[in-house]
């Protein structure tokens, strides 16, 4: 489902709810004024606020549907924000309203006719709103509109606060003041919790909060899963509207060229939206890779530690010597033997594979035909030119950096 299409989805849902509402509202205030019960007349107030937060929803997720402009180059979703901070303002409105009320009833009494329409209306209430609630909560998640979120929230509440209208139309039938009283006051907070969780959450995202953990830790896995991704760093997301934006440095290697580089930036724009779908636009910086650690591999004739003696060509070697640097200091190194010396063809593409499967980042050797080049190149190792006889000799050299890169084959056959 496209953004456009889950924003439409939102602004349906909030048609339904004015509708809804509407609907409630007027049926208990028609019957609140006949069976005389101000508790009830009390709700029906309290739900025209509610239409009034759905409304500010309705025009916020409407508004955010528009397409990014010259004075709006980022889009319109922070209309949702908005429109989630008003919201937070009228139920904030509404938990006072039913506490004030409720205090009063504390200490008056009112006496009630027609008790079973006015109790009737109130379970009705309480039961479609709870579950008309439950379902603007989930389709909200689905979209990650706050403010269908909220309004679910408040909705839900309703199951409490009308039954408080239930139980208050039953305390004024049997003449219990108070009982009334005391249970608006206990709805009225609940109510205030809600008020003000929204009002976090919006201010927070109007201020461009960043998302949850969660979210963070999924766009890092799917950044990790791109091949020749190094490392990354200054990731960097917020939240705007339903929708969230990011942005990341990532390290790649030097020899990589600008169209390579383009690609790979590409496929981790894909990577996180496809794990993370709210994500409209993730932005990704191509930085050089720099390491301590480097991970180099040269052809030798014979094993004798770092005194093995270089051969001339790369498949036909008979060992490769395999040596751990941090910084300029050797901190291990060890032998694999390479089955594929007497290949009559493609030893080299064989022997390049050998050396991707240990994880090397770096070839040093004499000659090395195409194939093995650009197969090694694809798997982004680095290729340097030896020189000396000794691999000591050519660790030394490297250290110094006083080895050339190789951009192309030394031989044009492997």
């Amino acid at each position: 489902m496209t953004k456009k299409e889950d924003l439409k989805k939102g602004e349906r849902l909030a048609t339904i709810a004015i509708f809804l509402e509407g609907f409630l509202a007027a049926a208990k205030a028609v019957i609140g004024i006949l069976s005389g019960s101000v508790v009830l007349i009390s709700d029906a107030i309290h739900s025209g606020s509610d239409i009034l937060s759905i409304l500010t929803s309705w025009f916020g997720l409407k508004i955010a549907q528009r397409k990014a402009d010259e004075r709006f180059p980022y889009g319109y979703y922070k209309a949702e924000n908005l429109g989630a901070a008003l919201i937070s303002i009228l139920v904030l409105f509404a938990a006072w309203e039913m506490f004030t009320k409720g205090y009063d009833r504390l200490f008056s009494f009112s006496p009630i006719r027609i008790p079973l329409l006015a109790l009737a209306i109130s379970l009705l209430d309480a039961l479609i709103l709870f579950f008309f609630g439950n379902y603007e909560i989930k389709i909200g998640k689905e979209i990650n509109a706050q403010s269908l979120i909220a309004m679910g929230k408040e909705n839900r509440t309703h199951l409490f606060s009308s039954m408080a209208v239930f139980l208050g139309i039953l305390a004024a039938y049997y003449r219990i003041s108070y009982l009334e009283g005391i249970i608006t006051i206990i709805i009225s907070f609940l109510i205030l919790k809600i008020g003000l969780t929204t009002a976090k959450n919006s201010v927070f995202a109007l201020m461009d909060v960043s998302p949850s953990k969660e979210i963070r830790d999924k766009v890092s896995e799917a950044i990790g899963t791109v091949p020749g991704i190094e490392e990354f760093f200054d990731l960097r997301l917020r939240e705007a509207g339903p929708f969230i934006f990011g942005e990341t440095k990532v390290g790649v290697r030097k020899f990589i060229d600008v169209k390579r580089a383009h690609e790979m930036a590409n496929r981790v724009e894909e990577e996180v939206k496809k794990k993370v779908p709210q994500v409209d636009s993730f932005t990704v910086h191509i930085e050089p890779f720099k390491s301590d650690f480097r991970h180099l591999v040269i052809p030798v004739k014979e094993k004798k530690g770092l005194t093995s003696p270089l051969i001339e060509h790369f498949g036909r070697a008979p060992y490769f010597l395999f040596v751990n640097l941090k910084q300029r200091e050797i901190k291990g190194h060890y032998f694999l033997q390479n089955p594929y010396k007497e290949r009559s063809i493609r030893a080299g593409l064989a022997a390049s594979k050998l050396i991707v499967k240990q994880r090397s980042d770096i070839l040093i050797t004499k000659e090395i035909g195409e194939i093995s080049f650009h197969a090694l190149r694809d798997n982004l190792i680095d290729v340097y030119q030896a020189k000396g006889k000794t691999a000591q000799k050519v660790i030394n050299y490297f250290i110094e950096g006083e080895l050339e890169q190789l951009q192309k084959a030394t031989r044009k056959k492997v």
